[in-house]
């Protein structure tokens, strides 16, 4: 019988992004039984534009590794997906969150000609590394065995102004 992983487990699995639907395909359970352990935990559901953020994201990040470090919660990734939420009009983000999606922004108008990249078999997993041709205006590096989406690619493309305003203090 199917059954849900231990609360720290499912907690990150939240945390990281997953849908209820995501986690319950995962362990073979109902989004249900997901949706009254998260709440039962006192977690509350994430916005849609979180949601559509992580899912635009190609990459397959690390999330539970026993006795190695995680990149679910690197600065680059979690900046890069409030920058999204942002973009999205995410009206959920806190002062702070919006301040670091700006911040986000900002680095790309200042670097042009760095993206983002993501590499689970390095210890930080995510680097700024120089453009390349393949990467076209893209603000991430694409994996190369990763169909890009019909929709939603352009905001991922890299800004020409900014478009975000820094919260007041």
């Amino acid at each position: 019988m199917a059954k849900l992983p231990p609360n720290h487990i499912l907690k990150a699995l939240h945390l990281q992004g997953l849908s209820d639907q995501q986690i319950a395909d995962q362990y073979g359970v109902k989004r249900q039984a997901v949706n009254k352990r998260l709440r039962a935990m006192d977690i509350e559901q994430k916005p849609e534009e979180a949601q559509a953020a992580f899912e635009m994201l190609p990459w397959q990040v690390k999330t539970l590794q026993y006795g190695q470090g995680t990149h679910h919660t690197a600065y680059p990734y979690e900046s890069l997906k409030l920058y999204l939420r942002a973009l999205l009009g995410d009206e959920t983000l806190t002062n702070r969150q919006r301040a670091d999606a700006a911040r986000f922004e900002r680095r790309l108008l200042a670097h042009p000609g760095k993206v983002l990249v993501y590499d689970r078999d390095t210890e930080k997993g995510f680097s700024w590394q120089d453009r390349e041709p393949a990467d076209g205006s893209l603000i991430i590096r694409w994996p190369t065995d990763v169909p890009k989406p019909d929709k939603g690619m352009e905001l991922l493309e890299l800004p020409t102004k900014p478009k975000l305003n820094t919260p007041a203090s």
